[in-house]
């Protein structure tokens, strides 16, 4: 005789069979043929390398590993006992030079009231030349008084030709240029703005806001220009890399949904993402020895493929992930409207700092101070205007081919 309970509990356990599989359809036809998921998808960002561009002795350190420092925060001093003794030396070479261009202006000046005087001596020299001419073969003088005037004449025009030259060479100094654009005004300021940034670059500012991570500096220790001394970590600036196998990514497009939970917060905190990028190559195409499958061993493996995902930065700053965490990761399938690949250059990521803008900005003032302290307030005609020379006075045609018959 059977037992009818036996029975019952038969009915009872297939019944509950076909649910679970009829449940189980249910979730794959509406969710999970939608859905792609991986383990291995990590925590990705931006490293910033705090690398000082000069040398020296590492003074003082105002951070440490996992401490916060906020852009533009000095967080290490070098030594600038060098740069404050080269800063000194630019002023004091610019001082100088602005005291010498404006001698340049008096010596220009000086020569051409020379060159004037000179051409009335040569006016002189030659009318006596010209009255001895007419008389020396009658005898109404001697000849070695007509020789002293040929020589007067002769000394005279060449004098006025040195005195022409020396101004031109004064001119050339100057010419079409204001006192503050002078070439070697402007080469001299462009030395105390070098020595000026570089005093600058003794302090060394934070270029992000971030945590601080690989500290190398030490106080007291030499560091090299190009020698890195710690990292920044931007938390405002961090991603994923889900690394979906090859035969997932048929279906999966930029702008989907993505659903991420991480190791660090569990099952509790659950981070919406998107896809930002989908690669242009595999990961093992840049790796330091791409594999060579042309051996006759080869074995197909199924590659994975970085998938960049963004996060919503409000949860990212209620629950900061750190770079290299192990997250899992699960792709949202349902929005085919997405492109394979972007169709348009906007949308990048963009990383900018104004921390480094500032660094020449005190330069301006001091040239300004400098100049102010030394321009020769008699010229200030040509503090600003460019200096254009008056045109020459020349040599008279008669002057010249008698002196030229002299010779």
């Amino acid at each position: 005789m059977s037992d009818p309970n036996r029975k019952n509990r038969k009915y009872i356990y297939w019944a509950c069979v076909v649910l679970i599989a009829i449940i189980v359809f249910l979730f794959w036809l509406i969710d999970w043929r939608h859905t792609v998921y991986t383990d291995d998808c990590y925590v990705q960002g931006n490293k910033v390398v705090i690398t000082p561009l000069i040398d020296g002795f590492i003074t003082d350190i105002y951070t440490d590993d996992t401490y916060l420092v906020e852009k533009g925060e000095v967080i290490a001093q070098l030594d600038n006992t060098d740069q404050r003794i080269a800063l000194k030396a630019a002023q004091e070479n610019l001082a100088q030079t602005i005291r010498s261009v404006c001698a340049t202006y008096h010596t220009t000046f000086a020569y051409a009231d020379e060159i004037e005087m000179r051409i009335s001596e040569l006016i002189k020299t030659k009318q006596d030349w010209d009255h001895r001419v007419a008389v020396v073969k009658q005898g109404g003088i001697s000849l070695e008084n007509f020789q002293h005037a040929q020589a007067a004449l002769r000394e005279s025009y060449f004098g006025l030709k040195m005195t022409q030259n020396l101004y031109r060479k004064e001119v050339s100094l100057i010419q079409d240029t204001s006192i503050r654009d002078n070439p070697m005004v402007v080469a001299s300021a462009q030395k105390l703005r070098d020595a000026n940034v570089n005093l600058h670059r003794t302090k060394i500012y934070a270029p992000v806001s971030g945590l601080i991570a690989e500290r190398t500096a030490q106080v007291g220790m030499w560091n090299p220009s190009g020698t890195p001394i710690m990292s920044i970590i931007p938390l405002d600036q961090i991603w994923v890399n889900a690394n979906y196998k090859e035969t997932q990514m048929k279906k999966m497009r930029i702008g989907q949904r993505v659903t991420i939970t991480s190791d660090l917060y569990g099952s509790d905190v659950v981070y919406h993402g998107t896809i930002v990028g989908l690669p242009g190559g595999a990961g093992n195409a840049f790796s330091i020895l791409p594999p060579q499958n042309l051996s006759g061993n080869w074995i197909k493996i199924v590659q994975r493929l970085p998938v960049r995902v963004a996060l919503d930065p409000e949860a990212l700053r209620l629950h900061p992930l750190r770079i290299g965490l192990s997250l899992f990761s699960t792709v949202h399938l349902d929005d085919l409207r997405g492109e394979l690949i972007p169709t348009s250059t906007k949308g990048s990521p963009q990383y900018t700092t104004e921390v480094f803008h500032d660094e020449d900005s005190s330069s301006k003032q001091m040239i300004a101070s400098i100049l102010a302290q030394n321009l020769d307030p008699t010229l200030k005609k040509y503090h600003n205007a460019p200096f254009i020379p008056e045109k020459e006075l020349s040599i008279s045609d008669d002057i010249i081919k008698a002196v030229e018959g002299l010779e």
